[in-house]
């Protein structure tokens, strides 16, 4: 958690940059707020305490007056390789509610403009929350995928409601069925982002764009937001609620702890 004495030495400018135990770093860089996942260790794949920290530095900049977008970032050639399996190996939570749905639940919810700057993976929740961030550049060997159905699961994040409205419904069922990765090209041929950008200038062409939006008029930008979103979030909504429930029926079931089992048995073959 990100604690009141930190976010306020923070916002006042007097500090320009701090890595959070969770492996995700923020950064000030005037009225731009970035937000970085890294634990290249584990190709990027997202824990408990890294939702946790993602989502107070969306909320941290959605209250700061003087924040005016928000950048979600990985690492050179690493967006994120999706959730680190080993929070299911024990099968459903208590409540049925998981990380991911608070992180997700915060970026639905974050009024200010958020841009992902995407290269390398982004498989699995690092695909879903490109569906909820307003815009998306890529470099072009970024490789996406919803591969849930391999591992025995089901899309989340609004996914069933959302991509078929984006890409109709025999692509969106493609895509979740089959779970294969597509490159950049499609991603932007089928409207998951905005611009194909060159490796080198991928951080360059974001902050530009955040630059751009921060000299707008800002009220503007977030009634504009609260606009687009305003007719799609009670169906995000709903849909959301019913993948929760596959989701936690789909982690009681032997197919998938055998597939979370196979997971770990390979990554531990490759390591030694």
């Amino acid at each position: 958690m990100i604690n009141r004495e930190w976010s306020s030495s923070f916002t006042s400018l007097y500090l320009k940059e701090m890595i959070l135990e969770g492996n995700i770093k923020i950064t000030r860089q005037d009225s731009i707020l970035l937000l970085q996942i890294c634990r290249p260790e584990k190709k990027n794949a997202l824990t408990q305490k890294m939702y946790s920290e993602l989502s107070d530095g969306l909320k941290m900049g959605d209250q700061d007056n003087e924040i005016k977008v928000i950048i979600l970032h990985g690492m050179d050639g690493l967006f994120t390789s999706g959730n680190d399996l080993e929070g299911f190996k024990d099968g459903p939570s208590q409540d049925g509610n998981y990380p991911h749905n608070a992180f997700l639940d915060t970026l639905i919810n974050t009024e200010k403009p958020v841009i992902a700057a995407v290269s390398g993976f982004a498989l699995g929740i690092g695909t879903i929350m490109l569906f909820h961030c307003d815009l998306v550049y890529a470099v072009p060997d970024t490789r996406f995928s919803l591969p849930f159905v391999k591992l025995g699961l089901s899309p989340e994040g609004g996914t069933s409601y959302i991509l078929p409205q984006l890409v109709g419904y025999h692509r969106a069922a493609e895509l979740m069925m089959f779970g294969d990765q597509f490159s950049a090209e499609k991603a932007e041929k089928i409207g998951l982002i905005n611009e194909i950008v060159l490796n080198d200038d991928l951080m360059g062409r974001v902050i530009e764009k955040a630059e751009k939006l921060a000299s707008l008029p800002h009220d503007a930008i977030i009634k504009v937001k609260a606009m687009l979103k305003k007719s799609v979030n009670s169906s995000v909504s709903e849909a959301r609620g019913y993948e929760l429930k596959i989701f936690n029926e789909r982690l009681q079931t032997d197919e998938v702890q055998n597939a979370i089992s196979n997971f770990y048995k390979k990554a531990f073959k490759s390591s030694t």
